[in-house]
């Protein structure tokens, strides 16, 4: 009866530890990509104005820094750049942890804020 306890038992922490490897694995997500367009001679903020309605997600960046996104990222969601200076220009990442998403109390995103150098 013991023997049976012991392999019940070690099937429950197998099943436990099974369990929380695929929660924490399925919890993270990737971070959503946005392609932003900037003038070549461009540097300083980048401020865009998320969850536009009849705009792409992939932007042009105006000379004054700004830009609509379709792109609404939920809480939760991670966003990167790829900045690409001029058309067809070099490009570049902004990793997740130098983009800002600001959101309203509600977490609704109201802006998406990153510096290009």
């Amino acid at each position: 009866m013991i023997r049976r306890l012991d392999g019940l038992t070690a099937l429950l922490i197998a099943t436990v530890f099974a369990t929380s490897l695929l929660y924490s694995c399925a919890a993270r997500q990737a971070p959503r990509e946005i392609t932003v367009t900037v003038p070549p001679d461009y540097s300083g903020e980048i401020n865009l104005d998320p969850c536009s309605q009849g705009v792409p997600a992939e932007v042009t960046l105006s000379a004054e820094g700004t830009a609509e996104t379709a792109a609404c990222p939920q809480p939760g969601e991670t966003i990167s750049l790829t900045v690409i200076k001029g058309k067809g220009g070099t490009s570049y990442h902004i990793s997740p942890d130098d983009v800002k998403i600001e959101r309203a109390g509600d977490g609704l995103p109201v802006a998406i804020k990153a510096r290009v150098p």
